[in-house]
Parts: C-alpha cells; structure tokens; sequence
C-alpha cells in the first residue's frame, strides 16, 4: 500500500498541530496553581471554559459555512491558541496569601520617618490602606524583626526594618476568591487560557471538517489522518517534560520555558501547512430547511445526546484520573517512589498502545458494526474501565486497564467526528461538526463539574464506580432506544443500515475513484506525450 500524498498534508497539519499543543495543554492546571492561583479556583476556571466551545465551536463552523471562509477560520484559531499560549508565559504570579510565610523586603538605614514609624516597634502591623468606597483594603504589612533604633535626627536606622510583599487577605468565607477575582494579574492568566481554548475547540472544529472534505466519500479513513495527532501528541509531552525538568534544575522551581518554546515553533510550522492545504471549496446552499431536518432527526439526536454522555465520561477521567492514581498509590505506600514514572507511562500506554492502533483500526470497525453498535461498544468500554479504576488497589493495575482507553475514546471520536460528517448537508459541513464538538467539549465541563462534588462527597472511587454504572446503564438504554426506533420505524432500519451500508460501499467508492484518478492521469500523460512528440516535429520542420 503506498502513500496517500494527497492526504499527507493534513497528516501534518494533526502532527504539528500536536506537537505544538502538547508541551503545555497537559501541564496548563499545573502552570496555573504555580502562578498563585488557589485550586478551587484552578477547578473552576476548567470547570467554565469546555462551556465556551457551545459559542466559540458552533459560532466558528457557522461562519466558515456562511462565508466559505474554512481557511481563514482554520488559520484564526491556530494563531489565537499560539499566542495565547506564548503570551502565557509573561503573565505575572498572583499575590501570595497573607497567611504564607513571605520574604520581608529589607529597606535601608533611614527609610523609615517618625510619622511612619509605630511607636512601639510590634512584630508586624498592616500598612499603606486603602480606602475605597468606605472599605479598607491591605496591601501590605510591615515586619520589625527587633524594635527599630533611631538616630539624633528620629530617622530609623536599624537594618532589621523590613516590610513584606502585597499579599492577599484570606478568609475561611470565600473571601480568597474574590481577592483572586480582584486582581488583574489573575484576569491576564484568564484570558490567556480562555483565548487557548477558544483557538483549540474552533481549530478542532475546522481540522475536522477539511479533513473529511479532503477525504470525501473515503471517511473511514479519518482514524489514519488522526493517529498521527496522538503520535505528536505523545512525543512532545515526553519531550517537553524532559527539557523542562532539565531547564529547570537550577531554578529552584518548575520553568515551563522549553514548553513555550516548542509550542511557538511547532504551531507556526502548523500555520504554514494550514496555509497550503488543498481541499475542495464546499458549495454554499440555502438549506435551512434540510440543517435543521438533520439537526433533529430522531437518530441523529439520540446519538448526539450519546456523544454528550461519551463527554461526561471523558470530562471526569481528564480532570481525575491522575488524582485518584495518586489517592491509591499513596493507601499502597504513603512514600510512594514511582508516582511521575507511573504517570508517564499511563500517558503512553494512552497515546501509543491505546490509541494508535484503535484510531487505525476505527475505519474497519465501524465498516463492519455501524456508527450506533461502534457507540455501544465504546460506551461499554467507558463503562468497564470506570468500574475497574474503583476496584484498583495496587497503582501499577492501572496500566493494563488503560489499554481500554483505545476501546472507548478510540472507537467513539472517530465515530462521531464520521457520523457528524455522514449526516450534515451540504454546505453546513462546519456547522454540523461544530454542533457535535460542542455537545462533546460542553460535557466534558459537566463531568468536571459533577465529578468534583461526588469526588469530595464520597471519595475517588466511590465517584468512578457512580459514573462507570451510570454509563453501563446509559449504554444499554442506548441501545434499547434505537431498537425500538428500528422496530417501530421498518424504514429507518434501510436509513440506519446506511451507516453500516454507507460505509460498505464506501471501499467500492474509493476504489472506482482511484480507478478514475488512475485514467486521468494516464490520459494526461498522454497528453503530455503527444504534446511532447509534435514540439519536436515542429522543430524538425523548423531546422
């Protein structure tokens, strides 16, 4: 089998696109407490912003179809995550709580006036109020290490003054975040992240809809253009950290500079290859009537609804899943040694033994079950690895049961990324893809969001096992519902076969086209031949 050079462009596009996403969307919680940022606070930043991809992922596909803009669209969001993402990095730390232990900035010999100095010298004192609107606000507190000398003149000339930094007033009321939520260093970190996603959730959008374009009546070959996403995906999280563990030894902390580095090159590589992709200018039609037929068609909603529930599924093993691996790995040994090369290999097991070869194998698998049996069995995977994460005791049994990683997400983003493709009409290919996309990312906050309270109500895994059962029994509904679709409606059976019977032909499809792409060439070379042959007739005349 040779290569597809005509798909090779966009294999790239997922590769760069990748690498460049990589380095820091997997450290970004991480980057954000390092900066200051409380973590009920870091929970609800990623709590709010999967909420962002119902404006940003539906508003962008609706443009591109509107305008026939995808380029431009596709461009937009790579370059919105680049600079996001490198803006990221020279944003300032938040404040520290008053409450931490702060270094005192040491102020020389005679900076202290006898208005400003207390009269009798306490341990430490708030300073420099603020009165706004009728209430104070501390920005700082001086710190007297010893009662401060003075001079003849009352100057204070003990070395020992010191004052700390701005800190921020924590109380056991809430008031630490509205403090947080007071400062405009948290606002830039804020709409960083938020301009990250907003250029993630619309990238994934428009790489989706050109890719399927590119691949037309071939769309089980999606799962071989996105492996190569997984691929990257895996190598600069092992790259990155690499560097930045090295960068970082002598900083005394976690400098994610190398990240930010990689990030920048790779997705500028990604705007360049975005910027040549070629891939067919889809017809602009008026069909009102037929999106919104095929936005509430019976089936098309119940596998939507599906893909929401796959989004919870996913919202709370992205947000928890490393959390309860340490939960576990600390009851089986408080000082555990292993815990970041665990880590590390659940990431690969994940990426290259979990997802590679299903992203392969998903064009074949849902040839021969169908779009809605390939969702059974990927909700019944997500159901069965939930379950098994609640019943581990020893850390290490959860690299073997991450190899169902490749049964649920693997199987379930190809199916409905096709599916979304299968269904939209033409000229709302964007559109449609944004609508999926947004059901999906919009869940993920919800499993965050839903798994955060049974996490701290009940425990780790008292919260997979909830969710491992409730998806089981979601799956089987599932399945019951289209049964009964298919029963009651002897038609839509012929419909609903044409996934599986779709994609059946879709082999036969591909091959006549090839066939045909075979003669054209044939023909033009031909052409070329003829061309060729008369060129030098007509020199012979000519000589």
């Amino acid at each position: 089998m040779g290569i597809d050079w005509r798909m090779f462009p966009m294999k790239m596009h997922y590769f760069l696109r990748f690498m460049g996403t990589g380095p820091l969307t997997v450290f970004l919680p991480v980057i954000t407490r390092q900066k200051g940022v409380p973590a009920r606070v870091v929970g609800g930043i990623w709590t709010v912003l999967p909420f962002v991809s119902l404006v940003t992922k539906i508003s962008a596909g609706a443009i591109a179809d509107y305008t026939r803009g995808h380029r431009a669209v596709f461009l937009t969001g790579v370059s919105l995550m680049m600079i996001s993402l490198t803006a990221l990095y020279w944003t300032p730390d938040l404040p520290p709580p008053c409450s931490d232990p702060t270094p005192p900035l040491t102020l020389p010999p005679g900076t202290l006036t006898p208005s400003s100095q207390p009269p009798t010298a306490p341990r430490s004192v708030d300073a420099l109020t603020t009165t706004e609107g009728g209430r104070s606000e501390p920005k700082a507190r001086v710190v007297f290490t010893e009662p401060p000398n003075t001079g003849q003149d009352g100057m204070a000339t003990n070395s020992s003054d010191a004052i700390s930094l701005p800190c921020l007033e924590a109380s056991n009321d809430g008031g630490e975040v509205w403090e947080v939520l007071g400062c405009y260093e948290f606002w830039l970190l804020f709409v960083c992240l938020f301009g990250q996603y907003c250029g993630h959730t619309t990238g994934i959008t428009m790489q989706e809809t050109v890719c399927f374009q590119m691949l037309g009546e071939a769309r089980h070959k999606y799962g071989a253009q996105r492996v190569w996403g997984t691929v990257g995906l895996g190598l600069s999280a092992i790259l990155a950290g690499a560097l930045v563990d090295w960068y970082s030894k002598a900083q005394g902390h976690q400098d994610y500079l190398p990240a930010h580095i990689l990030t920048a090159v790779f997705l500028a590589a990604d705007l360049v290859v975005v910027a040549r992709l070629q891939f067919p200018r889809p017809e602009r039609k008026d069909g009102a009537k037929v999106r919104h037929g095929a936005q509430w068609w019976i089936r098309v909603l119940l596998v939507l609804v599906s893909t929401g529930a796959v989004g919870v599924a996913c919202g709370l093993l992205w947000t928890f899943e490393f959390i309860l691996v340490e939960d576990v790995a600390r009851r089986w040994q408080p000082q555990f040694p292993h815990l970041k090369l665990l880590l590390g290999l659940l990431m690969g097991v994940q990426c290259f033994l979990a997802e590679v070869p299903f992203f392969l194998l998903a064009g074949r698998i849902i040839t021969r079950l169908g779009h809605v049996s390939a969702f059974f069995v990927s909700l019944l995977g997500f159901s069965l690895r939930l379950c098994l994460y609640a019943a581990i005791t020893n850390p290490w049994w959860f690299i073997p049961v991450d190899l169902l990683h490749g049964v649920s997400f693997g199987i379930v983003y190809p199916c409905f990324t096709a599916y979304a493709s299968s269904v939209s009409p033409k000229g709302a290919e964007a559109t449609t893809q944004g609508i999926f996309g947004a059901t999906f990312f919009a869940s993920t906050g919800v499993g965050g969001l839903v798994g955060g309270w049974l996490f701290q109500g009940l425990g780790g895994q008292q919260t997979f096992l909830i969710v491992g059962a409730a998806t089981g029994v979601y799956a089987l509904a599932f399945a019951g519902a289209h049964a009964l679709l298919t029963h009651c409606r002897p038609g839509a059976k012929t419909a609903e076969k044409g996934s599986s019977a779709e994609c059946e032909g879709l082999r036969a499809q591909t091959k006549r086209r090839e066939e045909e792409e075979e003669e054209e060439a044939m023909e033009a070379e031909e052409v070329l031949k003829r061309r060729h042959k008369e060129s030098q007739i007509t020199e012979d005349g000519v000589s």
